[in-house]
């Protein structure tokens, strides 16, 4: 059956032809040229059972890293890109910080050389602004769902009817194997946590002291959280 991954991938206007690379991969491993290094490779050595190395599904599976490590990026970085040229008080303070951690390092200052991520990542104003765009570009927006297969979950929450300034307790039992799910908008939006939450605050991740705030990243779900988060988070 054709799918929606395959009909994108091999589309004459699609500059990706990933069917392909599973082939390549393929022919790379039956020729021992491939010793697991690339992900096709590693996938096609392992022990999956076999329908879940069929072109097809290799083929998805390779389209959904592809997209999840080209476009989610590119709008995390664009949606910090606009937010900073909007907003030129915090272009020039992250800008201060950067020369900060050159000049702060010897050889980096001498050579003219880039920073390495390891020092990039302590700066508290960076990782700020990191923060705050990963907040406002939401990842995966789409709702992710979780079934509960060996137990009833019990829901306890505060709800507040349209038109009303009162909230109510509520309570319901979800029975186990139905699927219950969530978004990151909905959660990144959340008033109670994230204050003017529309706005681009780096600030809001930083403390008195301006070191980050830990107890916020439970909040940021631009990769998802628990045993199925995005590896893209290291």
């Amino acid at each position: 059956m054709e799918t929606l991954f395959n009909a994108l991938i091999v589309s004459p206007v699609h500059p990706v032809d990933m069917p392909n690379h599973v082939k390549k991969a393929q022919a790379d491993k039956d020729n021992g040229l491939d010793n697991s290094t690339t992900v096709f490779g590693a996938l096609l050595e392992s022990d999956l059972p076999h329908p879940e190395k069929a072109l097809q599904r290799m083929t998805e599976e390779g389209f959904s890293l592809f997209a999840a490590g080209t476009e989610t990026v590119s709008w995390a970085l664009t949606v910090i890109t606009y937010h900073l040229l909007t907003r030129p008080a915090l272009n020039s303070k992250l800008a201060a910080e950067v020369r900060q951690a050159i000049n702060d390092e010897d050889d980096i200052a001498e050579t003219g050389r880039i920073p390495s991520w390891a020092t990039l990542e302590k700066r508290p104003y960076l990782r700020a602004v990191l923060h705050e765009g990963l907040r406002l570009s939401y990842g995966l927006a789409s709702r992710t769902s979780r079934i509960a297969t060996g137990e009833d979950l019990l829901y306890r929450g505060e709800w507040t009817p349209k038109g009303s300034t009162v909230s109510k307790k509520v309570e319901h039992v979800i029975p186990k194997g139905y699927a219950v799910g969530m978004s990151s908008v909905i959660t990144h939006h959340d008033e109670s946590v994230f204050p003017d939450s529309h706005a681009f605050v780096p600030e809001r991740w930083l403390d008195e002291n301006g070191q980050h705030r830990k107890q916020l990243d439970r909040a940021l779900l631009a990769f998802s959280k628990g045993s199925r988060s995005c590896v893209g988070i290291k």
